[in-house]
């Protein structure tokens, strides 16, 4: 079933943040929330993003470039990535369209987050697509350890920033084990990549426990999105870090 966008929905950008243990903002996510227009609830994107056609899903990245576009120059006097996601459409769409990528090309901080569960992934980098992404864009991997893909991508060395899966933090960080555990794995991809950002920590005793460890940063529920007009506000560090020097 098609779901019709425009008519049912209004649409608006969320900034989800990454900040460094110390409280350095390093990137922003940028997603889109919907909320339809009988009831005021927000919509995360990807509870809608399996009812959208190719169409749909073309037209909400454009809308997505046009917001990074609007806010590139807080991105670049600050410093700070723009994380887009994008899937199997959206991804060939770049590839095929001049038009798309000549328009990507001019937003020097961005980056395109593909996850675990990307087509033939395991290809690593006898994927054409996902090699002619790399070369061209700073990759980013959102779920790495979900257990959908083997890491041979990761070893090609084809991401920039790696996240760890919120599910596999979550299900392993209580255990006794998990010290050595994340360090083995922290040791297998780290020279694979620039950063390494962990997810799934959503209370000060996670918070606590997983500051020990070499993570670059963390993306939280603890720190809230926010829309285009409170950007800068993410440049302030917050309270739940700041005990937190790493």
């Amino acid at each position: 079933m098609k779901i019709h966008l425009e008519a049912d929905y209004k649409s608006y950008a969320a900034f989800y943040p990454v900040y460094s243990f110390d409280g350095l903002l390093i990137a922003v996510e940028l997603l889109t929330h919907f909320s339809h227009t009988t009831a005021n609830v927000a919509i995360p994107q990807e509870m809608l993003l399996p009812q959208m056609d190719s169409e749909q899903r073309i037209l909400l990245l454009q809308s997505q470039i046009s917001s990074i576009e609007k806010n590139h120059d807080f991105f670049r006097q600050q410093g700070v990535k723009v994380t887009l996601k994008i899937d199997e459409v959206t991804s060939q769409a770049i590839l095929e369209s001049d038009f798309l990528a000549r328009k990507l090309d001019a937003l020097e901080w961005l980056e395109l987050e593909i996850n675990e569960s990307f087509p033939d992934l395991k290809l690593g980098k006898d994927h054409p697509g996902l090699m002619a992404l790399s070369e061209r864009f700073d990759l980013s991997l959102e779920n790495y350890g979900a257990g959908k893909a083997p890491s041979k991508a990761v070893y090609d060395d084809l991401f920039y920033r790696i996240k760890l899966d919120k599910g596999f933090i979550k299900h392993n960080i209580n255990r006794l084990s998990f010290k050595p555990f994340i360090s083995t794995v922290l040791d297998h991809i780290r020279p694979h990549c620039q950063q390494v950002i962990v997810q799934g920590i959503d209370d000060l005793p996670g918070l606590e426990k997983i500051s020990h460890f070499e993570f670059d940063g963390i993306q939280s529920a603890l720190f809230s999105p926010v829309g285009e007009e409170g950007l800068a506000t993410l440049i302030h560090p917050p309270k739940e870090l700041l005990g937190h020097p790493h």
